[in-house]
C-alpha cells in the first residue's frame, strides 16, 4: 500500500472537518474488507449519524477502471451491510482530474461523488485544533502554502513528542503530493531553530543534540532524506528516534543501520510509526 494511503486514511478517520468533504458526520468506522469472492477492500467504510453509510475511496492517479471498481464495491458492500452507500472519490494527484465519475451502460448507469481536494479550500482545516485536518490542509487550495505550513509547524512544535514525531512523520509523505517538500525543509528549519530550544517537550531533545554533537546531522536527516552528504545525519536521527520508542539498541540493529542506505532508512522510518517491535520494525 502507498504510504501516502495509510497516512490519508489515519487521518481522515480522526478529521474534525470530514463533513466539509463528505455532506454527513460519520460516527463510527466499519470494517473495510468485502466478501474474498474478489477479496476487495474498500479505503474506509463509515456509518453516518443517520444510518447511512458512507464509503471513501484515494486516488492519487487518474485510472479509466475506477468507475467499475466503485461499482464493484457498492454490490459488495450492500451484499454485506443491506444499504446502498454514498460513494466519494477523493482525488490527491497532481495531473488535472480525468477521470469519469459514473459508469453507464444500456440499461442504467452508477455515479459516485468525486472530490478533487486541490479545488477545495483548505483555510478551515489549517486552522483546525485537530493535527491531523491541518495537514490534509496542505492537499486543498490555500491562499499561501508556505504560509500554511509555517502555521502547521508552529502547531506541531507544541505537541507531545511522540505526536510531534509522528505528524511531522505524516507530513513530509503528504507533501510529496504537492510538491511542497523543499517549503517543509525551509519553514521548519525556521520553526525549529527559533522556537525548539525554548519549548518544554521537544527543548530537552534539542539539547541533547547539542550535547552529542549530532543535532545538525539529525535534522538535515530527517527533513533532507536522501540529499547527497546526509545520510550519516538521517542514520543518525532515526537512530534516536527508535531509542526513543523501543530503548536502548542492540547490537544486531546497530549494524543494520550502519549497512542500511539512505532509501532503506527512510523506509525504516516510515514502518517505525505502526512496528510494535524491534523485530516488526527490521522484518
Amino acid at each position: 500500500m502507498q504510504d501516502y494511503d495509510v497516512v490519508l486514511k489515519g487521518l481522515l478517520q480522526n478529521s474534525l472537518q470530514l463533513h466539509l468533504l463528505t455532506g454527513g458526520r460519520i460516527i463510527s468506522w466499519l470494517p473495510t474488507e468485502l466478501p474474498k469472492v474478489q477479496n476487495l477492500r474498500v479505503d474506509l467504510l463509515g456509518e453516518t449519524d443517520d444510518g447511512g453509510l458512507i464509503q471513501i475511496e484515494v486516488q492519487s492517479t487518474n485510472d479509466a477502471d475506477v468507475p467499475l471498481r466503485m461499482l464493484e464495491y457498492l454490490v459488495l458492500i450492500n451484499r454485506i451491510h443491506r444499504r446502498i452507500p454514498r460513494q466519494i472519490l477523493l482525488y490527491v494527484g497532481r495531473k488535472p482530474l480525468r477521470m469519469a465519475s459514473r459508469l453507464e451502460w444500456a440499461d442504467g448507469e452508477a455515479r459516485f461523488t468525486t472530490v478533487d481536494l486541490s479545488t477545495v479550500d483548505g483555510e478551515p482545516l489549517v486552522a483546525s485544533p485537530e493535527p491531523g485536518d491541518n495537514i490534509l490542509g496542505i492537499l486543498m487550495r490555500l491562499k499561501d502554502n508556505r504560509v500554511a505550513l509555517r502555521r502547521i509547524l508552529q502547531k506541531l512544535s507544541w505537541l507531545e513528542r511522540d505526536q510531534a514525531d509522528r505528524y511531522f512523520q505524516n507530513l513530509l509523505i503528504l507533501a510529496g503530493l504537492r510538491g511542497l517538500e523543499e517549503i517543509v525543509r525551509e519553514e521548519a528549519t525556521k520553526v525549529l531553530t527559533i522556537d525548539l530550544s525554548e519549548n518544554k517537550v521537544l527543548g530537552p531533545a534539542y539539547t541533547r543534540g547539542l550535547e552529542e554533537g549530532r543535532l545538525q546531522g539529525q535534522m538535515e536527516g530527517l527533513l533532507q532524506g536522501q540529499l547527497q552528504g546526509q545520510i550519516e545525519g538521517q542514520r543518525g536521527l532515526l537512530r534516536c528516534q527508535i531509542e526513543s520508542k523501543f530503548g536502548s539498541l542492540p547490537p544486531w540493529v546497530e549494524q543494520r543501520l550502519s549497512q542500511y542506505s539512505s532509501q532503506d532508512l527512510e523506509q525504516i522510518g516510515i514502518r517505525l510509526l505502526g512496528a510494535p517491535t524491534l523485530d516488526e520494525l527490521f522484518r
